[in-house]
């Protein structure tokens, strides 16, 4: 007597099939497990308990926005540890519709830019930009004003008040961890802590396209609750390049109600 078995396809086609039933009637099962749960975890409808990826800072956010029902003042700040000892300042005024910045520059001078400093002297405005030379070093202040309604203006003030920001450090990828809920300035925020101390050279391996040896990025950011934006950091940029020169750059920055 002959005995015709199904073929092979046919076998794994079948088993494939009961697989696929009995996931599908766990994973129902396991969903109606946790709605009737009291103690499994609730999914976040925070946008800041999902994603930080510091690349949203919330001067941006608040530009972009509706008018703040009160002044709002930004402040950032940049300073860099080589050779050229160079600080930034970034404070910006933000009340109703109209925005004030202002941007200092100081940095160790060269023979060069004395000379220039002496020649743009002449056509300077000074309600717009003053230069000046103190104690070997040099100063530079730019004052912007900016209307809501000079929409070309308005359109490119979030870069202009965004400068200082240590955004670009994140496009690295470094590790952050939540730490938990703060209030800042009276803003409920979360806070995360960034550090890369404890990685490896190949976790680090984006940074290394501009020939770095090593870097660390350590700090703390406090992101805003309901908007998931960068509300206040410190944040530390130490890199050692192929030649072993090291440097450091530290990033500070907050808003405030005024």
């Amino acid at each position: 007597m002959n005995v015709k078995y199904p073929s092979r396809g046919w076998v794994l086609f079948a088993i494939g099939l009961l697989l696929f039933v009995a996931a599908g009637c766990t994973s129902r099962d396991s969903k109606a497990n946790r709605e009737h749960d009291p103690k499994a975890p609730a999914v976040a409808n925070d946008p800041s308990e999902h994603y930080f990826d510091g690349g949203k800072y919330c001067v941006q956010t608040f530009l972009q926005g509706p008018v703040p029902g009160q002044p709002l003042h930004f402040s950032n700040k940049v300073t860099e540890s080589d050779q050229s000892l160079k600080s930034k300042d970034y404070e910006a005024d933000l009340s109703g519709d109209t925005l004030d910045i202002i941007q200092h520059e100081r940095w160790l001078v060269t023979d060069e830019e004395r000379k220039f400093f002496e020649e743009s002297r002449k056509s300077d405005d000074p309600k717009m930009i003053v230069r000046a030379i103190h104690d070997g070093f040099a100063e530079q202040t730019v004052t912007n004003h900016f209307t809501r309604s000079d929409e070309v203006g308005w359109s490119g003030v979030t870069n202009v008040a965004q400068g200082g920001t240590p955004w670009g450090l994140f496009i690295y990828k470094p590790p952050i961890t939540r730490v938990g809920a703060e209030n800042i300035n009276g803003y409920d925020t979360v806070r995360y802590v960034v550090d890369t101390t404890h990685q490896s050279q190949m976790e680090k391996s984006a940074g290394f396209l501009r020939q770095l040896k090593d870097y660390n990025i350590t700090g703390t950011a406090w992101v805003l609750k309901d908007t998931g934006c960068v509300l206040q950091y410190e944040i530390d940029d130490e890199r050692v390049a192929d030649d072993g020169m090291v440097s450091k750059t530290r990033y500070e920055g907050t808003i405030t109600k005024k």
